[in-house]
């Protein structure tokens, strides 16, 4: 497993989820960057976001308002990109933490020499017994690089049902992802 978050805590001391996501889109997209840590596979990102203090101030804002979700869905709707990959966490539920989860969803498109790179982590921190029916955030990231430099956004949001509010935007960007995966 790779390094974790935690080793980088005592060099930096308020290091913030918005630091994982940002980084962990710029490693996505290759950029030559200082990250803090690289972590080399998604149980050291899930494990390094249960390990940080989850700020839920200022997640007022719903799902379906975010920009960052309307850009994603107009970009692979229009096809107006020379390349897209998407990754994104299934591994829902770490062993060790039974009451929260926390997912992770990328996409990065290339068009000649810029790379826009959209991130959302949402995070659940209290289960429902069904889970997808459970309320939690989500912390959208856009980043655009192009001539060498590079600007990063946050939006954040809340939802009350996973299942209603937030399922449906990752239907949506998996099928107009996998449309654009056909010949």
């Amino acid at each position: 497993m790779g390094s974790s978050y935690p080793h980088v805590a005592k060099k930096k001391k308020h290091l913030t989820v918005e630091d994982v996501l940002g980084d962990e889109i710029r490693r996505e997209m290759n950029l030559d960057t200082k990250t803090f840590v690289v972590l080399d596979d998604w149980d050291s990102v899930m494990h390094s976001v249960y390990q940080l203090p989850i700020e839920y101030a200022g997640y007022t804002a719903k799902v379906s308002d975010l920009k960052t979700v309307k850009e994603m869905v107009d970009t692979l709707s229009s096809t107006d990109f020379d390349n897209v990959k998407r990754s994104e966490s299934r591994k829902k539920q770490l062993r060790q933490f039974t009451q929260t989860m926390s997912m992770y969803y990328n996409l990065v498109f290339t068009k000649k020499g810029k790379k826009v790179g959209y991130g959302a982590l949402i995070h659940f921190p209290r289960l429902k017994p069904e889970p997808e029916r459970s309320g939690g955030i989500v912390l959208a990231a856009r980043i655009i690089a192009e001539n060498g430099k590079h600007s990063v956004k946050f939006e954040r949001a809340k939802f009350d049902d996973f299942l209603l509010e937030v399922k449906p935007y990752i239907n949506l960007l998996g099928d107009l992802y996998r449309q654009t995966r056909k010949p």
